[in-house]
């Protein structure tokens, strides 16, 4: 339907109503049958019609089918409320011929509810005639002046034909073309020359008996054709070529003139030979075989018959001679026996010595003298040379090397054999030489001696025992450990094929400091001849490692000693040791030095000065001393420790004076170091404490009175002497001398069991004492 119709004629009343149960769905203006032209445009509105849910608001749900299935007419759309309106989508091209109709049915939904609609589309043939317009790139047809008479040239093309019966016609009657149903056609006697070159413009008119027309404008230009233009220079060409020089050589090229020399072909036209032919586009001679005139005498003058024409006009060409002359060359070498020269010999091959005879002759050339050198291209170069037909070696041929064993141990090389022909020929005779190789070289150590902690543990690598060995495939050893005593366990392990040197069993410097095996090197691989061996002698030297604890023989000591021992004498010195012989034993009090009255010089243990004050440091009478002895000063260390017991006997015993004369030494003054702590008793305590003590300082004053009596008169102590010995500073006293007026008392107190040595000076009391410097024995004077 057109789309210029009048929306009254669409909308023609029809209802139809679901079941009166449900009273739902409601499809009102729905025509049952609407018809359209094939020529109506995308987007014309086919149909409209309403569709209501009667007993409710919601707005029905409508889904379109087409059949057949086509995308001519776009989904319903809602053109006002309750109204849908059916149109021609974008892409509609409706064809009577093709489909005449098109039914859709349509769904309405509302909620649960559904009803269904038909509307059948009928497609009638447009009453209107419409004409192509030539595309753009036809606007000027262009036909050959030389075109068949009558040919047809253009046919009209028509979007609409009509119904009616149509007529061609031109609007111009007095142009040369003809105008048939078919189209336009050339003129029936052809094109004339005054015609070429020309355009001709044309309207042609299509007319139906219902008066209906339209017109096709259409431009034709007559191109001119090309005439006989084909011609060459020359009547004949000529040249000379050499035999033998392969197939597909270039001859001579042959050139014709022509107004366009690209649509030039060039063809042989006799001899029908298969020995020559002719590339059509450029116009060269070429052999097709080797030109060989032993074998085929009939060569040596060939004359050829060559054509050139225009391809797009045949009948127009030119031809030209073309004499080919072939003369005759030397062309074949040497015949050499044997053609390739292949073999092996050992790489001890001497210089100088002859591998092959070579056996040349030469046919074409009768009994020429023949030239042989070896060619430069060698691998490795200069490795063989020439003498006459003698090939020799001319350096040493060696395998060792990676050079050879890149080329996969195979010399290279080549015999140019020449004759004295015109031109000369040469043959060239390969020479492939290859190396076996000789066991020339015993393996050789590199190392012999090696150091391992005596701490390694099994397995550890310590060293490479790996040796050289100059024959190829290089340092391809064998290791083996020989020499090792049957049912002992091995201690060292060496890899078979690589020389490293493990440890398995456990080492021990103190038992054993060094090791001497016997390794057997063995090059394996190295030509036919069998292996070599060599044996080689290492030593493995065991490196200390402080690895035991010092040993304390005996561990526990027990020693009397009287307080007044002096200080320089030893109380004990420690017997220990440790089986490791770098270590440096030291000793150490860790533990029981109570108020420090003991040191450590060494291994020897000396004691310091005792106080057994009851008033002031009371030292303890039995020490027990914790020594501790460690083996070095980093680590790793060890120790142990040495336990000393120590009875500490203070001087209890007095004797009467004796009538030595001693001399008294000044000392320096000890310094003790008192605490004090604040006591606030009550004051009666006081006064008992204070009577007390005035008691007890008449009484140890009546007592020194008393002993200061008994003192010889005429008697004078001897001074201390200061001992300066090792940097420290010891007071002792020297032994008295007998006083010589007093023979006999000196004579029996030299007599008495106790002998003494010494005189000091209480450092507390300030009273004086005997003492003996062996034994610590005291007695007061």
């Amino acid at each position: 339907m057109g789309s210029g119709w009048p929306l009254s004629l669409l909308l023609i009343f029809t209802t139809c109503v679901t079941d009166p149960a449900t009273g739902v769905i409601v499809f009102g203006d729905l025509l049952r049958t609407v018809e359209v032209e094939d020529s109506a445009a995308p987007g014309t509105t086919v149909a409209n019609f309403t569709v209501k849910c009667t007993n409710s608001s919601i707005t029905p749900r409508v889904i379109q089918n087409v059949s057949p299935v086509t995308t001519f007419f776009n989904p319903p759309s809602l053109f006002s409320p309750s109204i849908y309106q059916v149109n021609l989508s974008p892409s509609a091209a409706l064809d009577a011929k093709q489909v005449n109709q098109y039914v859709l049915t349509y769904s309405a939904e509302c909620g649960t509810e559904s009803d269904v609609s038909t509307l059948f589309i009928k497609v009638t043939p447009a009453k209107k005639l419409e004409c192509n317009t030539p595309p753009a790139d036809i606007d000027l047809l262009q036909v050959p002046e030389d075109i068949t008479p009558g040919t047809l040239i253009y046919t009209p093309v028509l979007k609409r034909t009509g119904t009616s019966t149509l007529n061609y016609a031109f609007e111009n009657s007095s142009l040369p073309f003809q105008m048939s149903r078919e189209g336009v056609r050339a003129p029936a006697a052809g094109f004339s020359r005054e015609q070429a070159g020309k355009i001709f413009s044309m309207v042609i008119v299509i007319t139906s008996t219902d008066g209906i027309s339209c017109q096709i404008p259409l431009s034709v230009q007559v191109l001119p054709v090309y005439h006989n233009q084909v011609n060459f220079t020359e009547s004949s060409v000529a040249k000379t070529i050499l035999e033998n020089s392969g197939p597909l050589q270039k001859i001579i090229q042959v050139q014709a003139n022509a107004e366009n020399v690209e649509n030039l072909l060039y063809q042989i036209i006799s001899p029908d030979t298969n020995y020559f032919t002719i590339i059509p586009d450029t116009g060269m001679i070429m052999n097709t075989y080797n030109l060989d005139l032993k074998r085929n005498p009939g060569l040596a003058e060939t004359q050829l018959l060559v054509k050139a024409y225009n391809k797009l006009h045949p009948s127009d060409f030119a031809t030209i001679m073309v004499n080919i002359t072939v003369k005759e060359q030397n062309l074949e070498g040497p015949l050499c026996s044997p053609a390739v020269f292949v073999t092996e010999i050992p790489e001890t091959y001497s210089i100088g010595s002859p591998l092959q005879i070579l056996s040349c002759s030469d046919r074409e050339n009768g009994n020429s003298t023949l030239h042989y050198q070896m060619e430069d291209a060698q691998s490795p170069r200069y490795s063989f040379r020439m003498e006459g037909p003698n090939l020799l070696v001319n350096t040493t041929l060696d395998y060792d090397s990676e050079v050879m064993a890149s080329l996969a141990f195979q010399y290279r090389a080549a015999i140019l054999v020449s004759d004295s022909g015109s031109p000369p020929q040469t043959t060239r005779v390969p020479v492939l030489v290859t190396v076996s190789p000789v066991n020339e070289y015993s393996p050789q150590c590199l190392q012999r001696s090696f150091s391992v902690r005596e701490d390694a543990g099994f397995g550890d690598i310590f060293g490479n025992a790996s040796g050289i060995d100059q024959d190829y495939p290089f340092n391809n050893i064998e290791y083996n450990i020989l020499g090792e005593e049957v049912g002992s366990s091995p201690m060292f392990y060496i890899g078979r094929r690589t020389g490293l040197l493990h440890v398995l069993g456990p080492l021990d410097y103190e038992k054993v400091k060094a090791y001497r095996l016997a390794i057997s090197l063995k090059d394996i691989d190295n030509g036919a001849e069998g292996p070599r061996s060599t044996l080689c002698n290492i030593t493995i030297n065991v490196q200390d490692v402080n690895d035991n604890p010092p040993v304390c023989n005996p561990s526990f000591y027990e020693k009397p000693i009287y307080s007044t021992q002096a200080q320089t004498l030893s109380i004990v010195q420690l017997a220990c040791s440790d089986r490791d012989v770098t270590s440096e034993l030291n000793y150490n009090i860790v533990g029981g030095n109570i108020n420090g009255r003991f040191r450590m010089e060494g291994d020897r243990l000396f004691p310091n000065t005792f106080s057994y004050n009851r008033d002031g440091i009371f030292d303890p009478l039995t020490f027990k001393l914790l020594v501790e002895v460690t083996d070095s000063r980093s680590t790793p260390r060890f120790s142990t420790t040495a336990i000393i017991l120590v009875h500490v006997i203070p001087w209890t015993t007095t004797v009467p004076t004796t009538t030595t004369t001693t001399t008294t030494v000044p000392k320096k003054p000890i310094i003790l170091h008192k605490t004090n702590e604040y006591w606030a008793p009550d004051p009666w305590f006081v006064v008992v404490i204070t009577l007390t003590g005035v008691l007890l300082l008449s009484v140890l004053g009546l007592l020194f009175w008393r002993l200061c009596w008994r003192k010889a008169p005429g008697m004078m102590s001897q001074p201390l002497l200061q001992n300066k010995a090792k940097g420290l500073e010891r007071n002792y006293i020297m032994a008295e001398e007998p006083d010589k007026g007093k023979g006999k008392g000196a004579n029996e107190v030299l007599g008495l069991p106790l002998q003494f040595d010494g005189r000091a000076q209480d450092p507390v009391t300030g009273q004086y004492y005997l003492f003996d410097s062996s034994t610590g024995a005291r007695r007061w004077v």
